[in-house]
């Protein structure tokens, strides 16, 4: 495949620098190959183009959302690891038990070290969990540590309450380990036990790791590769087609069509659970008011925008889980513009000026929507539920930003259309926590119903399955009837793949891209 000549100079430098640099780290370490280990470097040029639309704000696994990207690039690891069904598998850790419901024992898994060629040990878990802890609050919100013994290749967790989903949680990349004794800034090059280790990261343009051929899970196939962050879609798709970029993440719905040559591409996708949810800033004067809620919830065509906006990239959502899902939605959408006209009016909330606005307390009702361009079907979508609106009588002036990251932090919108992964570990209680709760860290709208809270309590205590999906159930039901949270569909986790791209599968839960079994045929 053609690859600007540029990118291959590039990266052999890098790999060169960096191998010897591993070498040398790798001396201490008890390693006694290193001049065998440079003299192929000149010969490395199994690099793989990777594009995206969106990125991590630093390498920094324990800020933000950045671990997501780490471990896609295959530079972070966690204990547990997610299966295509979305069930926990032993990874870095070779079990998980229950001692009691506040405490487990976790034992790792015998050989396995960090990018530098330091031992994993119980004790180096535990000083990065400790420090994740202090910098990211929903870490602490995903797997409620009270304390930790280390012992040797034992680690004992005492947890504040029971948490039955502690197992799924391990295989949240914010819980992913990296050598936090190591002398390089984390930000940079946050030395993990992965496949791949960072070389290099300009925030919003590019990122490139290489192999590190210590791995325990067996020498990588690819010598390392490139990650292109390109904000514009159409670019994006132009790069793919053009063989510059390998792979594409991220590929909108309006492109797909561009790759049905199986001769040249591979299209993989799985039904996942990232869902395109409006978020709604309770302290905005007329979305306090439930009509207004369920009327802007009614007077959206979810399945069509799903089926014709987003070219069946996405199913409508009829609740608020995935439909596909014990405790997803119910399989009854609710699109009625005639119906949310009734509600408003049932409300008193009528124009009554005759200029096609209504009012609410002598004010016309005019709300800013928020959503962000990286993921091209937001804006499409946020047009389209304006024009919806207008119909019914509510103005909803669409802002897209190419992050709403100040946003989410301020709370400076109306409504916010995000695209949010609900439940990336298989069980409901992550976006019940970190998103329904009161006070919750992705609570962006202030959202706040002690019903809801009650039965997440329950919920995050409660060790039977079937009880868990019922409580799931439940809370959904619950915000639903108040209106406190729109979804309108869930997207498909789609790569698009040059043909000669072997050994890389779509996993739904989105944490997964990079690993030691990828090549390039």
């Amino acid at each position: 495949m053609k690859r600007e000549n540029y990118i291959k100079n590039g990266i052999r430098k890098k790999i060169k620098y960096i191998s010897a640099l591993m070498c040398c780290m790798l001396a201490f370490a008890g390693c006694s190959s290193s001049e065998t280990a440079g003299e192929n470097t000149e010969e490395k040029e199994n690099i793989l183009v990777i594009a995206d639309t969106q990125c991590p704000t630093s390498l920094d696994p324990a800020e933000s959302w950045n671990s997501w990207y780490t471990s896609r690039w295959g530079i972070t690891e966690t204990l547990f690891k997610l299966d295509g069904e979305l069930e926990p598998q032993p990874f870095l850790a070779e079990s998980c038990e229950m001692a009691d419901e506040n405490t487990w024992v976790i034992t790792l898994r015998d050989g396995v070290t960090f990018q530098n060629g330091n031992p994993l040990t119980a004790e180096s878990v535990r000083l990065c969990w400790e420090r994740t802890a202090e910098i990211n609050a929903r870490f602490n919100e995903t797997l409620y540590i009270d304390s930790m013994e280390a012992d040797g290749n034992v680690l004992t967790v005492r947890t504040q309450k029971p948490v039955p989903s502690l197992r799924n949680s391990l295989c949240d990349p914010l819980t992913g380990i990296i050598d936090v004794t190591a002398d390089e800034d984390p930000a940079v090059n946050p030395i993990g036990t992965g496949p791949f280790m960072a070389s290099g990261y300009e925030v919003k343009t590019r990122a490139e790791v290489v192999k590190y051929d210590g791995y325990w899970g067996g020498e990588p196939k690819l010598d390392g590769a490139v990650i292109n962050i390109i904000g514009d879609t159409s670019t994006l798709a132009l790069a793919q087609q053009n063989g510059e970029t390998d792979v594409s993440v991220s590929m909108p719905s309006t492109s797909l069509e561009l790759f049905s040559d199986t001769s040249k591409y591979n299209v993989d996708g799985v039904a996942g659970s990232r869902g395109e949810i409006l978020f709604i800033n309770f302290d905005n004067e007329f979305l306090k008011e439930r009509a207004v809620r369920e009327a802007v919830n009614m007077c959206i065509d979810k399945k069509s925008l799903a089926d014709i906006v987003n070219k069946g990239a996405s199913v409508a959502a009829s609740g608020l889980y995935p439909d596909f899902m014990d405790f997803g939605g119910d399989g009854e959408l609710e699109y009625d513009p005639d119906g949310a006209k009734a509600v408003l009016d049932s409300a008193g909330i009528t124009d009554n000026d005759g200029d096609g606005i209504r009012e609410l307390n002598g004010r016309k009702i005019s709300i800013r929507l928020a959503t962000y361009s990286t993921k091209a079907e937001l804006a499409n979508f946020s047009s389209v539920i304006a024009s919806s609106a207008q119909n019914i009588g509510i103005e909803i002036i669409p802002e897209v930003y190419e992050s709403v990251n100040e946003q989410q932090r301020t709370g400076d919108f109306d409504l916010l259309l995000v695209s949010f992964v609900m439940t990336p570990t298989g069980d409901p209680q992550y976006f019940a926590d970190i998103a329904f709760r009161t006070g919750g860290s992705s609570n962006y709208g202030g959202y706040s119903n002690s019903e809801v809270d009650e039965l997440i309590n329950e919920l995050d205590v409660e060790f039977d399955t079937e009880r868990r999906t019922e409580l799931a159930g439940q809370i959904q039901d619950a915000i639903m009837e108040d209106a406190g949270f729109i979804v309108i569909g869930h997207s498909k986790y789609i790569y698009v793949m040059g043909s000669d791209v072997k050994g890389l599968k779509t996993n739904p839960s989105e944490y997964y891209l990079l690993d030691a079994n990828v090549y390039l045929e």
